[in-house]
């Protein structure tokens, strides 16, 4: 049987590992990389993390943005309506962070970017059913009513004008 390592205050690699900060970086990048493109700079994104735990990610997508960004970039001042969206969620230790931010942003196919710290779980909101009770119907199946068919019956020439003039007032 194969011991597990453990460090000092008792904790296995496992352990430390849960105990790393999770963070997501969310990132916009020029259209102008295309779609050939977009994986290679992922590459490079994943790269800029090291050795951190990659936990999920949403590969870029194309996407109009809701505002014209602007930057300057080689003595002139571009502007982008369109980028490519994508994130990576990830566990590393928090002093990796501020060298992560600084490389994103020198990165020059990096439109925006913004890092956060949070939770390791998925927290996607799935669609839930209502759901109700009594104990009154316990046990039986609801059904929806039947409607009830009206009788026609006969109606006099008379009744039928009285009825169209009440309607239309006189008007004819």
């Amino acid at each position: 049987m194969a011991e597990t390592p453990r460090s000092e205050e008792g904790l296995t690699q496992a352990d430390i590992e849960q105990k790393r900060p999770v963070y997501e970086v969310g990132f916009h990048l020029v259209p102008t990389v295309g779609e050939q493109g977009v994986g290679a700079v992922v590459e490079k994104i994943r790269k800029l993390l090291g050795g951190a735990e990659f936990i999920s990610e949403g590969f870029p997508t194309r996407m109009t943005l809701a505002y014209t960004v602007e930057r300057a970039a080689q003595g002139k001042r571009e502007k982008y309506r369109e980028s490519y969206f994508g994130w990576i969620k990830f566990a590393t230790e928090k002093e990796h962070i501020p060298a992560l931010e600084a490389a994103l942003l020198a990165m020059p196919e990096a439109l925006r970017s913004l890092i956060i710290e949070t939770v390791r779980e998925d927290i996607k909101t799935e669609p839930r059913r209502a759901v109700f009770s009594s104990d009154r119907l316990e046990g039986q199946t609801l059904v929806a009513p039947k409607p009830v068919a009206e009788k026609g019956g006969e109606v006099s020439e008379e009744e039928l004008e009285k009825s169209l003039e009440a309607l239309t007032g006189g008007v004819e």
